[in-house]
Order: C-alpha cells, then sequence, then structure tokens
C-alpha cells in the first residue's frame, strides 16, 4: 500500500473484487458490483491507518461490508415492489380473455331487465361509475341507481348468494 497509487491497487486487487463476487455468489449487475469493489479501493486508500494492520485485510473487510449492503438493500427492494411476470402481461392484454368474461357477464343478465343489463355491463365490463353510466345513457343518477339494486337482487338470486 505504501507509495502506490490508485491504479497500482487496482490493478493488485482487482482479483479480490471477482473472489468477493465469487464467494457471495454475485451474478446479476456484475458491472456494478464491480464497481462497488473499485470504489471501496479508492474510500479504503484515504482511510486507511497501517498502524491498525495490513491494508488487504481492511480492504477486504470493508469491501465485503459494502457488497453485503448493497444485498440487502436490493432485496429490501425487491420484496417492496414485487412485479407481475411477463406472462401476467400478456394474459390480461389477451382480448379472448375479455370476450371470455364479457360472454359470461352477459349470459349472467338473461333474467335482468335493460336498464339492469347496461348497469352490469357498463359496471364490470367498462368499469363505469354510476355518474358515468348515468352520463352516458342520459338518465338520472337515481334511474341507475334503481338498476343497480334491482339487478344486485336478481343476480344474488341467479347465483344463489
Amino acid at each position: 500500500m505504501e507509495g502506490k497509487n490508485y491504479e497500482q491497487l487496482v490493478e493488485e486487487f482487482t482479483p479480490m473484487i471477482h473472489h468477493m463476487m465469487k464467494k457471495l455468489a454475485i451474478y446479476k449487475d456484475k458491472q456494478e458490483f464491480f464497481q462497488i469493489g473499485l470504489i471501496s479501493i479508492w474510500e479504503t486508500r484515504r482511510n486507511f491507518n497501517k498502524e491498525k494492520g495490513k491494508y488487504s485485510n481492511y480492504l477486504y473487510r470493508h469491501m465485503q461490508g459494502r457488497f453485503l449492503d448493497e444485498l440487502k438493500r436490493r432485496t429490501r427492494e425487491a420484496e417492496r415492489n414485487d412485479y407481475p411476470s411477463e406472462a401476467f402481461w400478456t394474459m390480461i392484454e389477451s382480448p379472448v380473455l375479455y370476450r371470455e368474461e364479457e360472454d359470461y357477464i352477459k349470459g349472467l343478465c338473461d333474467e335482468l331487465t335493460e336498464g339492469e343489463t347496461k348497469w352490469v355491463i357498463a359496471t364490470f365490463v367498462h368499469q363505469l361509475t354510476v355518474k358515468e353510466i348515468a352520463k352516458k345513457e342520459q338518465v338520472s343518477l337515481s334511474a341507475v341507481k334503481w338498476w343497480r339494486k334491482g339487478a344486485k337482487e336478481k343476480l344474488k338470486q341467479t347465483l344463489g348468494s
């Protein structure tokens, strides 16, 4: 360490960075972890006190701590942000799925009045609110609420709830 510049330390301790990544089973984002290793060399070079031991030991512990901190941070982030898989999004975008659901919902409406059917389709297929349905159908809010009440009662009987 004595008398070596940063570039010389990087050359000497690059194998240590690779060893640490292998030891901690880092297989994703290797370049980012390599950069963390380089930063560790830079930080320890400035903060090292030769009276407290060997530089390589100090660097090893410092680098290991930085890698473990980063792994913990990424684990916490992954737990907080659980994203659905690509297959999920493909399935959701499938028009066939919507068509099947819409057909099922329309099949439930066989025993409903025209207004009640409009409420069911608008609410469950098109995701509209009572206000939006009233505006679309050009009727009063109370009319849509009556459709909703009648549809709910009839669907409860139909579905056996």
